[in-house]
């Protein structure tokens, strides 16, 4: 009977917690590939989208995954979508930003990037999936996701064959 009550609060637990990740709260984001497709979609004047753009732009050398190789990053993002940094770092090439739908949204002007594992979505600098975006950049994004991404001083570094990527000092 003692295992019987035991696994079911283990199983509840462990459902309270499924569900907990999955319903996290969702802000509206506005997601763009470049000035010229947010200023076209109408929803922000053509200022706020190259304001937003430049301050992602900027953000994008303080957060963006960091590789100590060029294979590496090639790796998480593709041939030929990723730079080498003045100080001999490698970063994917910021692909799109994000950027709040009003002046007071929570969302805060970020990169985005694209993925090799999931090359049709957008991705945060924080690793964080953006769902589908509609016609007009409009898109749903997890709350976590639309805060200014923390500043990267680790690079991301592998191993030989069978080992797990991990981040280190840098």
């Amino acid at each position: 009977m003692k295992i019987k009550s035991s696994l079911r609060a283990t199983l509840l637990s462990a459902t309270a917690l499924v569900l907990t990740a999955c319903g996290e709260a969702k802000e509206e984001a506005l997601t763009y590939n470049s000035v010229e497709s947010c200023i076209s979609a109408g929803v922000k004047d053509a200022n706020t989208c190259r304001v937003d753009f430049q301050k992602a732009q900027e953000l994008h050398n303080q957060v963006a995954p960091r590789y100590a190789r060029q294979n590496e990053c090639y790796s998480d993002f593709g041939y030929n979508r990723c730079q080498r940094t003045s100080s001999g770092f490698w970063l994917p090439f910021m692909v799109g930003y994000m950027i709040a739908p009003r002046f007071s949204s929570g969302v805060y002007p970020q990169p985005l990037y694209r993925t090799t594992s999931n090359p049709n979505s957008y991705t945060t600098a924080s690793n964080g999936r953006i769902g589908s975006v509609a016609r007009d950049g409009r898109t749903q994004v997890a709350k976590s996701q639309v805060k200014r991404p923390p500043v990267r001083t680790r690079t991301v570094a592998r191993g030989g064959f069978g080992s797990r990527a991990y981040s280190s000092g840098g």
